[in-house]
């Protein structure tokens, strides 16, 4: 006999679970989504982009399901752009004030007559403390050579990419490690065939698996009025953001899944190279299968 307890904690597994499978979490629930996509590919109330593309439809409510969020919703907010597929701006603004870590959220000016001076997104964590994104500056885009949007509807552009930078170093599973309106775009603008695979570069590394966890700094964060430097960081994440985006976790969950996996023997995603992190990118099964277990516990 199930008591009460148990059918809790078999539904709350089963929550996660579909939280980070979706509509692989089972055959029943494939089998499923299928059936709903064919339905809504033959709708002519789903966006164009839908209509008669059930595999598109699947990836949509695959995605829908991931994040428990209306199919139609997600439809409306996740487009394709020369294969790659990326939310609205306005789906990113709100999926990070859904996401439920921060008690509000805010764009700053550097210069309130004139946006172009800085814009950054900023947020009140639910223990009170502030978090800051990176300033999106006229010399930003300038460097990065950002498209046509950037001409033609600015103060939008700033607030988009400024609420995209945040979420990828805040909370990046609010995302799910897709694209933000107009990245894409600005990405496919440039000569360099840099949207195409491999998608990420990985710097040099020392030999060996562990490494001392003091030498390997702290992801960059804007602290403060502090600026993050470099042409093209915030176009390549590290590998621990990538993980974090792929497993839809916090860091702390992803810390805890290393210490899993490894019995207790590595305790925090620092203490592993990046060529190690790169591997696990390609090993996300298994990571999926010990999260799972971790937040049923």
């Amino acid at each position: 006999m199930t008591t009460p307890n148990t059918e809790s904690l078999t539904l709350q597994e089963q929550g996660q679970q579909l939280s980070i499978l979706g509509a692989f979490a089972s055959g029943e629930q494939f089998q499923m989504a299928m059936q709903a996509a064919e339905m809504l590919a033959s709708s002519s109330m789903v966006p164009t982009t839908y209509q008669n593309n059930p595999g598109s439809c699947f990836i949509a409510l695959n995605t829908a399901l991931r994040l428990r969020m209306d199919p139609l919703m997600i439809m409306q907010n996740l487009y394709v752009v020369q294969g790659r597929p990326s939310w609205s701006g306005q789906f990113a603004i709100a999926a990070i004030n859904a996401c439920g870590k921060f008690s509000s959220t805010w764009f700053e000016y550097r210069n309130r007559q004139d946006f172009q001076a800085g814009v950054r997104m900023c947020a009140k964590l639910k223990n009170g403390m502030d978090v800051f994104g990176t300033w999106i500056t006229p010399e930003m885009v300038k460097a990065e050579k950002w498209g046509n949007k950037w001409n033609t509807m600015p103060e939008q552009m700033y607030q988009y990419r400024a609420a995209a930078f945040f979420a990828r170093t805040n909370c990046p599973e609010a995302l799910l490690g897709l694209r933000v309106e107009g990245e894409a775009e600005d990405m496919a603008d440039k000569s360099q065939p840099d949207i195409k695979p491999p998608l990420f570069k990985s710097k040099e590394t020392p030999k060996g698996d562990v490494v001392d966890a003091e030498k390997v700094p702290d992801t960059p964060a804007a602290v403060g009025n502090a600026e993050v430097p470099g042409q093209g960081d915030m176009e390549v994440p590290p590998p621990h953001i990538r993980l974090m985006e792929a497993l839809s976790c916090t860091e702390e969950e992803l810390n805890a899944v290393f210490k899993e996996a490894s019995g207790g023997k590595v305790d925090s995603w620092k203490k592993l190279t990046t060529a190690k992190l790169e591997d696990c990118l390609g090993n996300l099964g298994e990571m999926q299968a010990v999260l799972a277990k971790i937040q049923a516990q």
